[in-house]
Protein backbone atom coordinates (compact mmCIF):
# COMPACT_ATOMS: atom_id res chain seq x y z
CA UNK A 1 0.00 0.00 0.00
CA UNK A 2 1.32 3.43 -0.96
CA UNK A 3 2.27 5.69 1.92
CA UNK A 4 0.01 8.64 2.60
CA UNK A 5 1.26 12.20 2.50
CA UNK A 6 1.28 12.29 6.32
CA UNK A 7 3.36 9.09 6.46
CA UNK A 8 5.87 10.41 3.94
CA UNK A 9 6.15 13.70 5.79
CA UNK A 10 6.69 11.85 9.06
CA UNK A 11 9.51 9.82 7.55
CA UNK A 12 11.24 12.92 6.18
CA UNK A 13 10.93 14.69 9.51
CA UNK A 14 12.39 11.78 11.43
CA UNK A 15 15.17 11.42 8.84
CA UNK A 16 15.98 15.08 9.47
CA UNK A 17 16.02 14.32 13.20
CA UNK A 18 18.47 11.47 12.60
CA UNK A 19 20.71 13.76 10.53
CA UNK A 20 20.74 16.37 13.30
CA UNK A 21 21.68 13.78 15.92
CA UNK A 22 24.45 12.28 13.81
CA UNK A 23 25.81 15.72 12.89
CA UNK A 24 26.04 16.73 16.54
CA UNK A 25 27.74 13.44 17.36
CA UNK A 26 30.26 13.81 14.53
CA UNK A 27 31.22 17.30 15.70
CA UNK A 28 33.14 15.47 18.45
CA UNK A 29 33.08 18.34 20.93
CA UNK A 30 35.11 18.11 24.12
CA UNK A 31 33.79 16.22 27.09
CA UNK A 32 32.30 18.67 29.56
CA UNK A 33 32.25 18.37 33.34
CA UNK A 34 29.25 16.03 33.73
CA UNK A 35 30.58 13.69 31.04
CA UNK A 36 34.09 13.82 32.47
CA UNK A 37 32.67 12.75 35.83
CA UNK A 38 31.39 9.52 34.25
CA UNK A 39 34.31 8.71 31.94
CA UNK A 40 36.77 7.50 34.64
CA UNK A 41 34.27 4.92 35.93
CA UNK A 42 34.04 3.46 32.43
CA UNK A 43 37.68 3.74 31.38
CA UNK A 44 39.40 2.54 34.54
CA UNK A 45 37.21 -0.34 35.64
CA UNK A 46 36.40 -3.85 34.55
CA UNK A 47 32.80 -4.83 33.90
CA UNK A 48 32.57 -6.28 37.42
CA UNK A 49 33.98 -3.05 38.83
CA UNK A 50 31.03 -1.10 37.45
CA UNK A 51 28.84 -2.42 40.27
CA UNK A 52 30.77 -0.30 42.78
CA UNK A 53 29.55 3.30 43.25
CA UNK A 54 30.59 5.45 40.26
CA UNK A 55 33.35 8.01 40.64
CA UNK A 56 32.51 11.59 41.66
CA UNK A 57 29.23 10.50 43.29
CA UNK A 58 27.45 10.16 39.96
CA UNK A 59 24.06 8.40 39.90
CA UNK A 60 24.23 6.41 36.69
CA UNK A 61 22.58 2.98 36.24
CA UNK A 62 25.02 0.11 35.99
CA UNK A 63 23.39 -1.20 32.81
CA UNK A 64 24.12 2.04 30.98
CA UNK A 65 27.71 2.00 32.25
CA UNK A 66 28.11 -1.58 31.02
CA UNK A 67 26.85 -0.69 27.54
CA UNK A 68 29.28 2.21 27.24
CA UNK A 69 32.07 0.02 28.66
CA UNK A 70 31.34 -2.51 25.91
CA UNK A 71 31.54 0.24 23.27
CA UNK A 72 34.92 1.33 24.67
CA UNK A 73 36.15 -2.28 24.67
CA UNK A 74 35.20 -2.59 21.01
CA UNK A 75 36.17 0.83 19.63
CA UNK A 76 38.69 2.36 22.03
CA UNK A 77 38.54 5.23 24.51
CA UNK A 78 37.65 8.07 22.14
CA UNK A 79 34.77 10.49 22.67
CA UNK A 80 33.04 8.75 19.77
CA UNK A 81 33.07 5.43 21.61
CA UNK A 82 31.99 7.01 24.89
CA UNK A 83 29.00 8.66 23.20
CA UNK A 84 28.03 5.82 20.87
CA UNK A 85 25.37 4.30 23.15
CA UNK A 86 23.49 7.62 23.63
CA UNK A 87 23.57 8.17 19.86
CA UNK A 88 22.19 4.71 19.06
CA UNK A 89 19.48 5.15 21.67
CA UNK A 90 18.59 8.55 20.22
CA UNK A 91 18.30 7.11 16.71
CA UNK A 92 16.30 4.09 17.86
CA UNK A 93 13.96 6.41 19.78
CA UNK A 94 13.09 8.20 16.53
CA UNK A 95 11.91 4.94 14.99
CA UNK A 96 10.00 3.86 18.06
CA UNK A 97 8.40 7.28 18.54
CA UNK A 98 6.91 7.10 15.05
CA UNK A 99 5.35 3.72 15.88
CA UNK A 100 3.92 4.92 19.20
CA UNK A 101 2.61 8.16 17.68
CA UNK A 102 0.88 6.26 14.88
CA UNK A 103 -0.88 4.08 17.46
CA UNK A 104 -1.99 6.84 19.81
CA UNK A 105 -2.72 9.79 17.55
CA UNK A 106 -4.98 10.46 14.57
CA UNK A 107 -3.02 10.35 11.31
CA UNK A 108 -2.84 14.16 10.76
CA UNK A 109 -1.30 14.65 14.22
CA UNK A 110 1.55 12.17 13.68
CA UNK A 111 3.74 14.51 11.54
CA UNK A 112 3.22 17.26 14.13
CA UNK A 113 4.44 14.97 16.87
CA UNK A 114 7.31 13.80 14.66
CA UNK A 115 8.42 17.40 14.07
CA UNK A 116 8.36 18.19 17.79
CA UNK A 117 10.38 15.07 18.57
CA UNK A 118 12.82 15.33 15.66
CA UNK A 119 13.77 18.97 16.28
CA UNK A 120 13.82 18.82 20.07
CA UNK A 121 16.99 20.51 21.24
CA UNK A 122 17.28 18.49 24.47
CA UNK A 123 16.76 15.18 22.63
CA UNK A 124 19.35 16.11 20.01
CA UNK A 125 21.82 17.27 22.64
CA UNK A 126 21.57 14.23 24.89
CA UNK A 127 21.85 11.88 21.90
CA UNK A 128 25.53 12.83 21.73
CA UNK A 129 26.36 13.24 25.40
CA UNK A 130 27.86 10.71 27.81
CA UNK A 131 24.78 10.67 30.02
CA UNK A 132 21.96 8.14 30.42
CA UNK A 133 19.06 10.42 29.50
CA UNK A 134 18.83 9.31 25.86
CA UNK A 135 18.59 5.74 27.14
CA UNK A 136 15.77 6.83 29.47
CA UNK A 137 13.76 8.11 26.50
CA UNK A 138 14.21 4.89 24.53
CA UNK A 139 13.27 2.75 27.54
CA UNK A 140 10.12 4.81 28.18
CA UNK A 141 9.05 4.55 24.53
CA UNK A 142 9.65 0.81 24.36
CA UNK A 143 7.63 0.17 27.52
CA UNK A 144 4.83 2.45 26.33
CA UNK A 145 4.69 0.66 22.98
CA UNK A 146 4.43 -2.74 24.69
CA UNK A 147 1.77 -1.41 27.06
CA UNK A 148 -0.34 -0.12 24.17
CA UNK A 149 -0.05 -3.51 22.50
CA UNK A 150 -1.10 -5.29 25.69
CA UNK A 151 -3.98 -2.90 26.26
CA UNK A 152 -5.40 -2.91 22.71
CA UNK A 153 -5.90 -6.69 22.40
CA UNK A 154 -7.35 -7.93 25.68
CA UNK A 155 -7.70 -11.71 25.77
CA UNK A 156 -5.90 -12.27 22.47
CA UNK A 157 -2.61 -14.15 22.02
CA UNK A 158 -0.88 -10.95 20.83
CA UNK A 159 -1.86 -9.25 24.07
CA UNK A 160 -0.48 -12.10 26.20
CA UNK A 161 2.77 -12.01 24.21
CA UNK A 162 3.01 -8.25 24.64
CA UNK A 163 2.40 -8.63 28.38
CA UNK A 164 5.14 -11.25 28.68
CA UNK A 165 7.50 -9.00 26.71
CA UNK A 166 6.52 -6.07 28.90
CA UNK A 167 7.16 -8.08 32.07
CA UNK A 168 10.60 -9.29 30.99
CA UNK A 169 11.66 -6.01 29.40
CA UNK A 170 10.59 -4.05 32.46
CA UNK A 171 12.62 -6.29 34.76
CA UNK A 172 15.68 -5.76 32.56
CA UNK A 173 15.30 -2.05 31.84
CA UNK A 174 15.26 -0.94 35.48
CA UNK A 175 18.99 -1.79 35.45
CA UNK A 176 19.54 0.53 32.48
CA UNK A 177 17.22 3.44 33.21
CA UNK A 178 16.34 4.86 36.63
CA UNK A 179 12.97 6.40 35.60
CA UNK A 180 11.89 3.15 33.94
CA UNK A 181 10.45 2.23 37.34
CA UNK A 182 8.03 5.20 37.12
CA UNK A 183 6.96 4.21 33.61
CA UNK A 184 6.37 0.64 34.78
CA UNK A 185 4.41 1.82 37.80
CA UNK A 186 2.19 3.95 35.57
CA UNK A 187 1.70 1.15 33.07
CA UNK A 188 0.97 -1.44 35.74
CA UNK A 189 -1.54 0.78 37.53
CA UNK A 190 -3.31 1.71 34.28
CA UNK A 191 -3.61 -1.85 32.99
CA UNK A 192 -4.61 -3.19 36.42
CA UNK A 193 -7.41 -0.62 36.85
CA UNK A 194 -8.75 -1.44 33.41
CA UNK A 195 -8.62 -5.19 34.05
CA UNK A 196 -10.37 -4.75 37.40
CA UNK A 197 -13.13 -2.67 35.83
CA UNK A 198 -13.74 -5.25 33.11
CA UNK A 199 -13.49 -8.21 35.50
CA UNK A 200 -10.54 -9.87 33.72
CA UNK A 201 -9.17 -11.94 36.61
CA UNK A 202 -6.61 -13.91 34.55
CA UNK A 203 -5.25 -10.61 33.30
CA UNK A 204 -5.08 -9.24 36.81
CA UNK A 205 -3.10 -12.29 37.91
CA UNK A 206 -0.74 -11.87 34.97
CA UNK A 207 -0.27 -8.19 35.81
CA UNK A 208 0.37 -9.07 39.45
CA UNK A 209 3.04 -11.55 38.38
CA UNK A 210 4.62 -8.92 36.11
CA UNK A 211 4.53 -6.41 38.94
CA UNK A 212 6.25 -8.82 41.31
CA UNK A 213 8.93 -9.44 38.69
CA UNK A 214 9.50 -5.68 38.29
CA UNK A 215 9.60 -5.10 42.03
CA UNK A 216 11.99 -8.01 42.55
CA UNK A 217 14.32 -6.82 39.81
CA UNK A 218 14.32 -3.24 41.07
CA UNK A 219 14.87 -4.43 44.65
CA UNK A 220 17.92 -6.40 43.48
CA UNK A 221 19.17 -3.35 41.58
CA UNK A 222 18.73 -1.22 44.70
CA UNK A 223 20.46 -3.71 46.99
CA UNK A 224 23.37 -4.39 44.65
CA UNK A 225 23.96 -0.88 43.32
CA UNK A 226 21.62 2.01 43.99
CA UNK A 227 21.52 2.02 47.80
CA UNK A 228 25.21 2.90 47.91
CA UNK A 229 24.84 6.12 45.91
CA UNK A 230 21.24 7.26 45.81
CA UNK A 231 20.98 9.53 48.87
CA UNK A 232 24.40 11.09 49.31
CA UNK A 233 24.10 14.44 51.15
CA UNK A 234 25.85 16.40 48.38
CA UNK A 235 23.47 14.94 45.78
CA UNK A 236 20.42 15.85 47.86
CA UNK A 237 21.80 19.36 48.38
CA UNK A 238 22.43 19.83 44.65
CA UNK A 239 18.82 18.87 43.80
CA UNK A 240 17.25 20.57 46.83
CA UNK A 241 14.88 22.67 44.71
CA UNK A 242 13.83 19.68 42.60
CA UNK A 243 11.89 17.84 45.32
CA UNK A 244 8.16 18.36 45.79
CA UNK A 245 7.64 20.07 49.17
CA UNK A 246 5.47 17.68 51.16
CA UNK A 247 3.66 18.51 53.23
CA UNK A 248 3.57 22.12 51.98
CA UNK A 249 4.33 24.67 54.68
CA UNK A 250 4.18 27.97 52.81
CA UNK A 251 2.75 29.65 49.75
CA UNK A 252 6.07 29.00 47.98
CA UNK A 253 5.59 25.29 48.65
CA UNK A 254 2.09 25.44 47.17
CA UNK A 255 3.40 27.32 44.15
CA UNK A 256 6.13 24.71 43.54
CA UNK A 257 3.84 22.35 41.62
CA UNK A 258 2.37 24.80 39.05
CA UNK A 259 5.78 26.44 38.64
CA UNK A 260 7.44 23.08 38.03
CA UNK A 261 4.67 21.98 35.68
CA UNK A 262 5.24 25.08 33.58
CA UNK A 263 8.99 24.55 33.66
CA UNK A 264 8.55 21.12 32.02
CA UNK A 265 7.67 22.86 28.76
CA UNK A 266 10.95 24.72 28.77
CA UNK A 267 13.18 21.93 30.03
CA UNK A 268 12.96 19.12 28.94
CA UNK A 269 10.39 19.94 26.22
CA UNK A 270 12.44 22.82 24.80
CA UNK A 271 9.58 25.24 24.02
CA UNK A 272 10.43 28.95 24.10
CA UNK A 273 6.74 29.87 24.26
CA UNK A 274 5.84 27.68 27.20
CA UNK A 275 2.32 29.03 27.53
CA UNK A 276 1.46 27.87 24.01
CA UNK A 277 2.91 24.45 24.75
CA UNK A 278 0.84 24.22 27.94
CA UNK A 279 -2.30 25.26 26.05
CA UNK A 280 -1.82 22.60 23.37
CA UNK A 281 -0.95 19.99 26.02
CA UNK A 282 -4.12 20.67 28.01
CA UNK A 283 -6.26 20.51 24.86
CA UNK A 284 -4.64 17.19 23.90
CA UNK A 285 -5.15 15.80 27.41
CA UNK A 286 -8.82 16.85 27.29
CA UNK A 287 -9.27 15.10 23.93
CA UNK A 288 -7.88 11.84 25.31
CA UNK A 289 -9.87 12.24 28.50
CA UNK A 290 -13.04 12.25 26.39
CA UNK A 291 -12.00 9.56 23.92
CA UNK A 292 -9.53 7.15 25.55
CA UNK A 293 -8.76 7.61 29.23
CA UNK A 294 -6.59 4.51 29.38
CA UNK A 295 -4.20 5.95 26.82
CA UNK A 296 -4.21 9.26 28.69
CA UNK A 297 -3.32 7.40 31.88
CA UNK A 298 -0.44 5.59 30.15
CA UNK A 299 0.99 8.96 29.15
CA UNK A 300 0.36 10.83 32.40
CA UNK A 301 0.76 8.25 35.17
CA UNK A 302 4.60 8.07 35.03
CA UNK A 303 4.68 11.78 35.83
CA UNK A 304 2.57 11.22 38.93
CA UNK A 305 4.82 8.43 40.18
CA UNK A 306 7.90 10.55 39.53
CA UNK A 307 6.28 13.34 41.55
CA UNK A 308 5.61 10.93 44.40
CA UNK A 309 9.27 9.86 44.35
CA UNK A 310 10.22 13.52 44.37
CA UNK A 311 8.09 14.16 47.47
CA UNK A 312 9.99 11.33 49.17
CA UNK A 313 13.29 12.91 48.02
CA UNK A 314 14.14 9.79 46.04
CA UNK A 315 14.23 11.34 42.56
CA UNK A 316 14.67 14.96 41.43
CA UNK A 317 11.77 16.32 39.41
CA UNK A 318 13.60 18.80 37.22
CA UNK A 319 15.11 19.36 33.80
CA UNK A 320 17.16 16.61 32.25
CA UNK A 321 16.09 13.99 34.81
CA UNK A 322 12.61 14.26 33.24
CA UNK A 323 13.69 13.83 29.63
CA UNK A 324 11.91 10.46 29.64
CA UNK A 325 8.62 12.43 29.86
CA UNK A 326 9.32 14.38 26.67
CA UNK A 327 7.69 11.83 24.29
CA UNK A 328 4.41 11.95 26.24
CA UNK A 329 4.51 15.76 26.27
CA UNK A 330 5.05 15.93 22.52
CA UNK A 331 2.29 13.41 21.82
CA UNK A 332 -0.26 15.37 23.84
CA UNK A 333 0.86 18.72 22.42
CA UNK A 334 0.56 17.34 18.87
CA UNK A 335 -2.91 15.99 19.63
CA UNK A 336 -3.89 19.37 21.03
CA UNK A 337 -2.66 21.20 17.94
CA UNK A 338 -4.59 18.82 15.70
CA UNK A 339 -7.74 19.36 17.77
CA UNK A 340 -7.29 23.14 17.50
CA UNK A 341 -6.87 22.74 13.74
CA UNK A 342 -10.11 20.80 13.46
CA UNK A 343 -12.05 23.27 15.60
CA UNK A 344 -10.70 26.49 14.05
CA UNK A 345 -10.18 25.57 10.39
CA UNK A 346 -13.65 26.61 9.18
CA UNK A 347 -13.42 30.05 10.82
CA UNK A 348 -9.73 30.82 11.37
CA UNK A 349 -7.62 28.33 9.42
CA UNK A 350 -4.33 30.05 10.27
CA UNK A 351 -4.64 29.71 14.06
CA UNK A 352 -3.25 26.20 14.36
CA UNK A 353 -0.50 26.89 11.81
CA UNK A 354 0.65 29.96 13.76
CA UNK A 355 0.60 27.96 16.98
CA UNK A 356 2.69 25.18 15.46
CA UNK A 357 5.08 27.66 13.85
CA UNK A 358 5.66 29.43 17.16
CA UNK A 359 6.34 26.13 18.94
CA UNK A 360 8.71 24.90 16.23
CA UNK A 361 10.42 28.15 15.21
CA UNK A 362 13.15 28.13 17.82
CA UNK A 363 13.83 24.34 17.76
CA UNK A 364 14.09 24.34 13.94
CA UNK A 365 16.24 27.47 13.92
CA UNK A 366 18.50 26.01 16.62
CA UNK A 367 18.75 22.71 14.72
CA UNK A 368 19.61 24.29 11.37
CA UNK A 369 22.23 26.46 13.04
CA UNK A 370 23.65 23.39 14.80
CA UNK A 371 24.24 21.70 11.43
CA UNK A 372 26.80 24.41 10.59
CA UNK A 373 27.84 25.35 14.13
CA UNK A 374 27.39 22.28 16.34
CA UNK A 375 26.55 22.82 19.96
CA UNK A 376 29.54 23.24 22.26
CA UNK A 377 29.84 23.39 26.05
CA UNK A 378 33.34 23.34 27.49
CA UNK A 379 35.91 23.08 24.72
CA UNK A 380 39.07 22.01 26.50
CA UNK A 381 40.63 20.44 23.40
CA UNK A 382 41.33 23.69 21.49
CA UNK A 383 42.47 25.37 24.72
CA UNK A 384 45.07 22.65 25.35
CA UNK A 385 46.06 22.70 21.67
CA UNK A 386 46.77 26.43 21.99
CA UNK A 387 48.95 25.82 25.04
CA UNK A 388 50.84 23.04 23.27
CA UNK A 389 51.44 25.27 20.25
CA UNK A 390 52.78 28.18 22.35
CA UNK A 391 54.57 26.29 25.12
CA UNK A 392 58.09 27.36 26.00
CA UNK A 393 60.62 25.26 27.93
CA UNK A 394 60.04 25.64 31.63
CA UNK A 395 56.38 26.70 31.32
CA UNK A 396 53.98 25.28 33.89
CA UNK A 397 50.25 24.59 33.58
CA UNK A 398 47.80 25.35 36.39
CA UNK A 399 44.43 23.54 36.10
CA UNK A 400 41.43 24.97 37.95
CA UNK A 401 39.80 22.30 40.13
CA UNK A 402 36.51 22.07 38.19
CA UNK A 403 38.51 21.53 34.99
CA UNK A 404 40.39 18.56 36.46
CA UNK A 405 37.89 15.78 35.56
CA UNK A 406 38.04 16.71 31.86
CA UNK A 407 41.79 17.36 32.09
CA UNK A 408 42.32 13.88 33.49
CA UNK A 409 40.92 12.63 30.16
CA UNK A 410 42.60 15.13 27.82
CA UNK A 411 45.83 15.85 29.72
CA UNK A 412 47.54 12.52 28.95
CA UNK A 413 46.48 12.94 25.30
CA UNK A 414 47.74 16.53 25.03
CA UNK A 415 51.46 15.83 25.05
CA UNK A 416 52.05 18.34 27.87
CA UNK A 417 54.76 17.40 30.39
CA UNK A 418 53.01 15.89 33.44
CA UNK A 419 55.73 17.04 35.83
CA UNK A 420 54.94 20.69 35.06
CA UNK A 421 51.25 20.53 35.95
CA UNK A 422 49.81 22.16 39.07
CA UNK A 423 46.39 20.88 40.14
CA UNK A 424 44.11 23.44 41.78
CA UNK A 425 42.05 22.38 44.78
CA UNK A 426 39.78 25.32 45.55
CA UNK A 427 36.24 26.15 44.36
CA UNK A 428 34.67 29.41 45.49
CA UNK A 429 37.07 30.00 48.38
CA UNK A 430 38.93 33.30 48.37
CA UNK A 431 41.51 31.92 50.80
CA UNK A 432 42.07 28.88 48.57
CA UNK A 433 42.52 31.05 45.49
CA UNK A 434 45.05 33.22 47.30
CA UNK A 435 46.97 30.15 48.45
CA UNK A 436 47.22 28.81 44.92
CA UNK A 437 48.40 32.18 43.55
CA UNK A 438 51.06 32.37 46.23
CA UNK A 439 52.22 28.85 45.41
CA UNK A 440 52.68 29.91 41.77
CA UNK A 441 54.81 32.95 42.58
CA UNK A 442 58.44 32.87 41.65
CA UNK A 443 58.13 30.09 39.13
CA UNK A 444 58.34 32.09 35.93
CA UNK A 445 55.69 31.54 33.24
CA UNK A 446 52.51 29.65 34.01
CA UNK A 447 49.47 28.82 31.90
CA UNK A 448 46.11 28.97 33.71
CA UNK A 449 43.41 26.61 32.39
CA UNK A 450 39.73 27.15 33.19
CA UNK A 451 36.55 25.30 32.35
CA UNK A 452 33.29 25.30 34.33
CA UNK A 453 34.46 28.33 36.27
CA UNK A 454 31.03 29.95 36.76
CA UNK A 455 29.31 27.98 39.49
CA UNK A 456 25.54 27.42 40.01
CA UNK A 457 25.44 30.19 42.64
CA UNK A 458 26.66 32.66 40.01
CA UNK A 459 30.16 33.16 41.42
CA UNK A 460 32.81 33.60 38.72
CA UNK A 461 35.92 31.87 40.02
CA UNK A 462 37.82 32.67 36.82
CA UNK A 463 37.47 36.44 37.27
CA UNK A 464 38.37 36.20 40.95
CA UNK A 465 41.49 34.14 40.33
CA UNK A 466 42.65 36.35 37.46
CA UNK A 467 42.26 39.39 39.69
CA UNK A 468 44.73 37.89 42.15
CA UNK A 469 47.09 36.91 39.33
CA UNK A 470 46.97 40.40 37.83
CA UNK A 471 48.16 41.71 41.17
CA UNK A 472 50.88 39.08 41.44
CA UNK A 473 52.33 39.09 37.93
CA UNK A 474 51.93 40.12 34.32
CA UNK A 475 49.50 38.68 31.77
CA UNK A 476 51.29 37.73 28.55
CA UNK A 477 48.72 35.87 26.46
CA UNK A 478 45.16 34.56 26.47
CA UNK A 479 42.98 32.22 24.41
CA UNK A 480 39.25 31.54 24.74
CA UNK A 481 37.07 28.76 23.39
CA UNK A 482 33.45 27.97 24.19
CA UNK A 483 33.29 27.40 27.94
CA UNK A 484 37.08 27.23 28.29
CA UNK A 485 40.02 29.63 28.52
CA UNK A 486 43.77 29.66 29.05
CA UNK A 487 45.90 32.60 30.19
CA UNK A 488 49.67 32.92 30.25
CA UNK A 489 51.19 34.81 33.20
CA UNK A 490 54.69 35.72 34.23
CA UNK A 491 54.65 35.35 38.01
CA UNK A 492 58.36 35.63 38.63
CA UNK A 493 59.16 37.75 41.67
CA UNK A 494 60.45 40.57 39.50
CA UNK A 495 57.39 40.67 37.20
CA UNK A 496 55.48 43.93 36.98
CA UNK A 497 52.07 43.59 38.65
CA UNK A 498 48.94 44.21 36.65
CA UNK A 499 47.54 43.01 33.35
CA UNK A 500 49.38 43.76 30.15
Amino acid sequence: MAATRAERLTRWLLAAGALLRVAQYLSNRSLWLDEAYIAPTILRRSFAGLFAPPDYGQIVPVGFLALVRAAVALFGASEYALRLVPLLCGLAALVLFRRVAARLLPAPAVPIAAALFAFSGPLIGFSSELKQYSTDVLAALFLLDRAVDARERPGQPQSRGALVTLAVAGAVLVWFSLPAVFVLAGIGATLAVRAARTGERPRLRALAAAGLLWIGSFAAFWLVFLRHIGRAPDVLAFWADAFLPFPPRSFADLYWLPKTFGALFGDPAGFVFRGLGILAFLVGAWVLFRTDRAHLALLIAPTLFALAASALRWYPFSGRTLLFLAPALYLLVALGIEEIREETSPRAPAVWAILLALLLFHPVLWSVRALFHPREKEEMKPALAYVRGHLSPGDRLYVYSAALPAFDYYGPRSGLPPNRIFRGEWVGETAGARRDVESLRGGGRVWILFTHAIRPDGADDEARFLGFLDAAGRRLDAFRATGAAVYLYDVSRTATAGPS
